[in-house]
C-alpha cells in the first residue's frame, strides 16, 4: 500500500517537476493541479461503492491501472502522436481517478490485516508513500527528462504497471471474499458513499473539519514557501530549494515518528494530532512573521518542525478515522472524509493566490497558519471521540 501511494504521488509530481522542461506555464499548471485534485475528490466519494463491487485490493490495483493511462497519454505526446500538448488533460483526469480513491482503499485493506494497537504506526508507514513518491520523482525523472520525455513518463509507467500487478497477485491470496454486491436503492448508495456515517457521527464531522485545515495547510506550504523564500528572504533558488528539501525530509521523518508514539497505550491519537496542529501553526507563524530573513539556524529549526508537523499528521488521522468507522466502513467512511480534504486542496491553493496578491504572501501564511492552530486547540480540549 506505501507502493500505492508512491506511484501516485510520483505520477501527479511528475506534471509540476517536468513543467519547465515540457514549456507548462504557471496559470497551465494550476489548472492542472486543480483538475486533478477536484476529480480526485469526486472520485473519493465512490471508494465504498466500488470497494462493495470490487474489493479493495483491486481497486487499489485499478488505481495504478489509472496513473499507467495518465503516463501512456503524455508517453504518446511526448512522441508526437498527436497535437502538442493534448494529453496533459486526459493525464491529470486519469491521475484524479487514482489520486482520489487510492488512500480509502488502502485504509480498508489495512483496516482488515493490522491490529487495532498497531494501526496509528502501520498507517503512518503507509503514508510515507506520498514523500518517497515525491523524492523519487524529483530525483529521477529531471535526469531521465534529459534522454527523452517518453523515458521519463515512461519509467513511472513501468513502476505503475509493477504495482497493479502486485495488487492484483495479492488479491488472489488474501482470502478476503470479493463480495460483488448491486446497491438497490440511493439510500443504500447513500451508505457505501460513507456519507451517512459521517453525518451521523459528531466525531467524524470534527475529525473531517481538522482534515480539511490540514490539508489546505500543508498543500500551501508545499506549493508556496519556496517562492516566499526566493521573493521574501532573497534566497537563490538552489539555497531555497535546499530548506524545502529539509522541510520535506522533515515530513517523512514525522510521519514515522508520530506512527510510533501513537501506540503508546492510553494515548489519545485525537489530541496527538492536535499537538501537532499547534506545532505546525507556532512553528510557521513564527517563521513567516519573522521581521526579515530567520537566520540559518531559526530557519533550520522552523523548517523542521514545520515538515514534522504539517506533513507528520496524516497517518495518524486516516488510522483514527479508520477506527471510529469500524474495519466494515473504514475505506467508504475514509473516502467520504478525504471528498472534503481533496476539495480543500484543490480550492487552498487558488484561495492562496488571491488572498497572497492581495495581502501579501506573509498575510496568507498567517491566516492559513492562525487557522490551523485554532483546529490544533479544538481537538486538544475534546472530549474522548467515540464511534456513533
Amino acid at each position: 500500500m506505501t507502493a500505492v501511494q508512491a506511484v501516485v504521488a510520483m505520477g501527479a509530481f511528475s506534471l509540476s517537476v517536468l513543467a519547465p522542461q515540457l514549456g507548462v506555464d504557471l496559470g497551465t499548471l494550476g489548472w492542472l493541479g486543480t483538475t486533478l485534485f477536484g476529480v480526485g475528490a469526486l472520485s473519493s466519494l465512490a471508494t465504498g461503492w466500488l470497494i462493495g463491487r470490487i474489493g479493495d485490493l483491486p481497486l487499489a490495483g485499478l488505481c495504478m491501472v489509472c496513473v499507467l493511462l495518465a503516463m501512456l497519454c503524455v508517453v504518446a505526446d511526448a512522441l508526437g502522436l498527436g497535437p502538442a500538448r493534448w494529453s496533459l488533460w486526459p493525464a491529470a483526469v486519469l491521475l484524479g481517478l487514482a489520486f482520489g480513491p487510492e488512500t480509502p482503499a488502502s485504509a480498508a485493506v489495512l483496516s482488515r490485516v493490522t491490529p487495532l494497537a498497531r494501526r496509528p504506526w502501520v498507517f503512518s508507514i503507509r503514508q510515507t508513500g506520498n514523500q518517497i513518491g515525491a523524492v523519487a520523482g524529483s530525483l529521477l525523472l529531471p535526469s531521465l527528462m534529459l534522454v527523452h520525455a517518453a523515458v521519463a513518463f515512461g519509467a513511472v509507467a513501468a513502476f505503475a504497471l509493477a504495482v497493479a500487478l502486485c495488487c492484483f497477485a495479492l488479491q488472489r491470496v488474501d482470502g478476503a471474499p470479493p463480495a460483488v454486491r448491486p446497491m438497490p436503492s440511493p439510500g443504500a448508495a447513500l451508505d457505501a458513499s460513507g456519507l451517512r456515517a459521517l453525518a451521523a457521527s459528531p466525531a467524524l464531522r470534527v475529525l473531517t473539519v481538522a482534515t480539511v485545515v490540514f490539508m489546505a495547510t500543508q498543500v500551501c506550504l508545499n506549493f508556496f514557501t519556496m517562492s516566499h523564500a526566493v521573493r521574501h528572504w532573497s534566497l537563490p533558488v538552489p539555497v531555497a530549494a535546499g530548506w524545502v528539501a529539509l522541510m520535506q525530509a522533515a515530513g517523512l521523518v514525522g510521519r514515522l515518528l508520530w506512527g510510533r508514539v501513537a501506540q503508546r497505550p492510553g494515548l489519545s491519537t485525537v489530541r496527538l494530532v492536535g499537538v501537532l496542529g499547534l506545532m505546525m501553526g507556532a512553528a510557521g507563524l513564527a517563521l513567516f512573521l519573522w521581521p526579515g530573513v530567520p537566520p540559518p539556524a531559526a530557519l533550520a529549526l522552523l523548517l523542521a518542525v514545520l515538515g514534522l508537523s504539517a506533513s507528520g499528521w496524516n497517518g495518524v488521522m486516516v488510522a483514527e478515522i479508520a477506527r471510529l468507522a469500524g474495519p466494515e466502513r473504514a475505506g467508504a467512511v475514509s473516502g467520504a472524509v478525504l471528498l472534503f480534504g481533496y476539495a480543500g486542496l484543490a480550492l487552498a491553493p487558488i484561495g492562496f493566490a488571491a488572498l497572497g496578491a492581495a495581502a501579501g504572501t506573509t498575510t496568507a501564511f498567517a491566516v492559513l497558519l492562525t487557522a490551523a492552530t485554532a483546529m490544533g486547540l479544538r481537538l486538544l480540549t475534546a472530549r474522548p471521540l467515540s464511534p456513533g
